[in-house]
């Protein structure tokens, strides 16, 4: 980097210089590069005011101004231009770049013209505003103190001393506690989102407590889980305690006991609950021997409800014997079943004693292979009724006394006699074949009962009814081949009603219809009527058109032309009153498309001006007015006529004589006319070269303040 030196008796300042000293402005800016916007200094909010101050903003160190009306959320914003400044031979080039800054309380959404991209912009808020200290020492450094609410440090960070938090500490991969002989203590987050504190040696895993994201934990020895605890409780492979307690089970050496209920219903209830602590599945319960037998010798079964030994039963007691209590109904309801039976290996019951049906209170006692024996000691007593087969053997067998007394009742039995004294002779028997029966229908001359007689009368037809006491008038009509009244009103109209029941609708008709709908179906049965009889609707042939008459019958003319989108002769002739002939018509220049084009490409130029801001402006080419020829004429004239080295200026006060002497006749051009500025300067030039050439003009400028 070229460093500036001036020694005593003067110097040139070349443009190298200030280039080199631009370089070193430059240069330091770039110890931003990386950095995001921020404030440099300033730009202090106090209310709706916003100090002056620097800012680093789209890679550039700028000046803001302040403001004094900040709405927040307030936006600064880049502000890019570029500035031309006078070359040589009076020709504008850009001469620098203003990198500024602008304030506001939007974004801008518009290309910046310099960078052509949408602005950078800081947002200032009423509490916060990114500064140097965060955007720049946060970049490099850990803050003491920050307006953020946390610090990214990309690096390791090995701190000597004694660490404390005094809020969580987050780590997005693990937490490790280092000890000796290579043990270390790690607690990790994995990929499936479980939390694991684990016991690593030389970096591998020996032990380690997984806690799950399903709220369980597991106890795991080099990849194996040992335990879990879930929220129905602890599961593990195997248990060894001599004592344990779960609820108010207590188990100790070989007991198992309520020691929790204090009352006498202590229980200890076994698989009252099914799968998974539901009750969707029955469970059994089994005693076994302890010998590995697949059969129990006692077995609970759920589903069927029933206790299985599979052994002797055997009641020991001190005469309290056996007890079958039916928990369902009681000796009112003959529903009332209880029973002791037997089976055989297969399971076909084949002996059963007690209660056995539902709809008596019979008991029984049944065995299906063989004889009942009943030996007692003494005699058997049976308090009730004996039956046999379902019968009562009192109905069945009758004692001697009863019989006895019976027989004494009877007579004896005499050959040829009935029982009445009235004897059925062989006459009696000869007259009664004599009596024959016959039918109405079949005829015959036998006897016919009065019923058959009345019931054979009912389908005769009485002559002084006159036919009124026809069952089925409508079969008769037929048979007959004639209408009724009310049919004959349907088959043939009546002169009175003029046709109107062909259109008339039905309630039928016209049920479920809208009005609209009726009018139409009426309309349609009488377009029907007139197609049939060739006629017109009523009133339409007053609404035809003759042909002959050529339209010359049109009630309404001046509608009718409206219709046909046509005008009248008058109407013609009219529109036409104010129109030029053919005789008259244009004979002069046709202003066309190139003439058009030509008018379009003249745009207006501008002379090279500073403003008032101090802001250098370059020469726009194009067209001006003769009065901005005059005005630029009258502020500066610059002419550079090279001669060698030299070059002769022109002051303010010659321009009159500039202007007359290099004989721009302004007075000949008409006013309101265009030239190019091109074509001025080309004058001047071309004015400035013929002087030089003969020397007209040098004394005229001589005593006008030519040097």
């Amino acid at each position: 980097m070229k460093e500036y030196v001036a020694e005593t008796g003067g110097r040139y300042t070349y443009s190298d210089d200030i280039l080199n000293l631009q370089e070193l402005a430059l240069s330091m800016s770039t110890i931003f590069d990386g950095c995001s916007d921020f404030i440099i200094s300033g730009c202090a909010v106090e209310g709706s005011t916003i100090s002056p101050g620097y800012v680093w903003l789209g890679g550039k160190v700028r000046r803001f101004e302040g403001v004094t009306d900040a709405v927040f959320p307030y936006y600064i914003y880049e502000s890019n231009r570029h500035e031309s400044v006078v070359y040589a031979n009076e020709v504008n080039k850009r001469g620098r770049t203003c990198y500024l800054c602008a304030a506001g309380k939007t974004v801008p959404t518009t290309a910046d013209p310099v960078t052509g991209k949408i602005p950078a912009t800081i947002e200032v808020r009423a509490d916060y505003a990114p500064r140097f200290i965060d955007k720049f020492f946060g970049r490099y450094a850990v803050l003491l103190e920050t307006p953020f609410q946390r610090q990214t440090i990309k690096k390791d960070l090995v701190l000597a001393g004694q660490f404390t938090a005094n809020k969580e500490i987050n780590s997005k991969t693990a937490v490790s506690v280092s000890g000796e002989n290579g043990y270390s203590l790690k607690g990790i987050v994995k990929s499936d989102g479980n939390a694991s504190l684990g016991a690593y040696l030389n970096g591998l895993l020996v032990n380690e407590i997984v806690i799950r994201t399903d709220g369980t934990f597991s106890f795991m020895k080099q990849g194996k889980e040992l335990a879990r605890v879930t929220g129905d409780g602890i599961s593990y492979g195997t248990s060894l305690s001599d004592n344990s307690r779960i609820g108010a089970i207590h188990i100790q050496g070989c007991d198992i006991y309520n020691t929790q209920d204090v009352t006498d219903e202590g229980t200890i209830r076994i698989n009252y609950y099914g799968v998974e602590g539901g009750g969707t599945k029955f469970r059994d319960f089994a005693v076994c021997d302890g010998k590995l037998s697949l059969t129990p010798i006692f077995k609970v079964i759920g589903k069927s409800a029933t206790a299985q030994v599979n052994g002797l039963f055997s009641v020991h007691s001190a005469g309290r014997g056996i007890d079958l209590c039916n928990t369902a109904y009681t000796k009112d309801d003959p529903k009332l079943q209880n029973t002791l039976s037997w089976k055989d290996s297969a399971g076909a019951v084949i002996a059963a004693v007690g209660f056995d049906t539902t709809d008596s209170y019979r008991f029984v006692v049944r065995n299906a292979l063989g004889d009942i024996v009943i030996a007692p000691l003494g005699s058997v007593d049976i308090i009730g009724t004996l039956k046999v087969n379902g019968k009562s053997v009192a109905d069945t067998y009758v004692t001697v006394t009863t019989y006895t007394s019976g027989m004494n009742g009877k007579v004896d039995k005499v050959d040829g006699k009935q029982l009445s004294t009235e004897d059925f002779t062989t006459e009696y028997k000869r007259k009664l074949d004599a009596i024959s029966t016959g039918g109405i229908t079949e005829g015959g001359t036998g006897y016919v009962t009065s019923g058959a007689v009345a019931e054979a009368l009912k389908t005769k037809l009485s002559a002084d009814q006159n036919l009124r006491d026809v069952v089925d008038k409508g079969a008769a009509r037929t048979a007959l081949d004639v209408y009724s009244k009310p049919e004959s009103q349907e088959v043939f109209l009546q002169i009175s009603e003029g046709l109107q029941e062909l259109v008339r609708l039905t309630a039928d008709e016209v049920n479920n219809l809208t009005p609209e709908q009726a009018q139409a179906l009426k309309a349609e049965r009488q377009a029907a009527v007139r197609a049939t009889l060739d006629a017109e609707k009523g009133g339409t042939g007053e609404q035809k058109l003759t042909k002959t008459s050529n339209l010359s019958d049109l009630a309404d003319k001046s509608k009718a032309r409206r219709n046909l989108e046509v005008y009248s002769t008058t109407e013609i002739d009219n529109m036409m009153a104010g129109k030029l002939g053919t005789d008259s018509a244009y004979q002069g220049i046709i202003f066309t498309s190139e003439m058009r084009d030509k008018l379009n490409n003249i745009e207006t130029g501008a002379f090279a001006y500073t403003d008032h801001e101090g802001k250098s402006h370059a020469q726009v080419e194009g067209y001006v007015l003769i009065g901005k020829v005059v005005e630029q004429s009258a502020e500066v004239i610059g002419v550079d006529i090279h001669r060698g080295q030299r070059s002769i200026g022109v002051g303010v006060a010659e321009v009159e004589v500039v202007t007359r002497g290099l004989g721009l006749l302004l007075h000949h051009i008409v006013p309101g006319v265009y030239l190019t500025l091109g074509k001025v300067v080309e004058q001047v030039e071309w004015r400035a070269r013929q002087a030089q050439h003969f020397g007209v003009l040098l004394h005229e400028f001589g005593h006008h303040g030519l040097a």
